[in-house]
């Protein structure tokens, strides 16, 4: 469990569909994210191949798709996406923009061996992204 003091500081929670189940006691992951709402302001539940799932109290859900690649190892492929997706929400980009430009990182991620050195480049985020 996550502590309500952190929770409370939290704008936006990013956990995948297992952490966001086991945060929760839901089964379905739809449920789970809006179990979350009821702690923090906005949800991002990442799906893996499947994309990622937001859920804000203001907004309308937005599921958002993952680019279709062959994965060979996906460790350090959560890490890319929040870091991604941070950058990208600190350029104010709109939520389904900075949803699939953190997807394209991730799936560059998981095409390359290894964790940390399999996070790409922002300018291979860039080509992915836009092709």
């Amino acid at each position: 469990p996550l502590p309500p003091e952190l929770l409370a500081a939290t704008d936006l929670l990013v956990a995948n569909e297992y952490e966001a189940v086991t945060l929760t006691d839901e089964t379905d992951t739809v449920d789970a994210a809006t179990a979350l709402l009821e702690k923090v302001p906005a949800v991002v539940v990442t799906l893996g191949a499947a994309g990622s799932l937001y859920l804000a109290r203001d907004a309308e859900p937005l599921a958002v798709g993952a680019p279709q690649v062959t994965a060979v190892d996906s460790t350090g492929a959560g890490d890319t996406f929040v870091g991604a997706l941070a950058v990208a929400l600190g350029e104010e980009r709109p939520i389904r923009e900075a949803l699939a430009w953190a997807a394209a990182a991730a799936a560059l991620s998981v095409q390359r061996p290894g964790a940390s050195a399999s996070m790409p480049y922002r300018s291979e985020i860039e080509a992915r992204y836009s092709s």
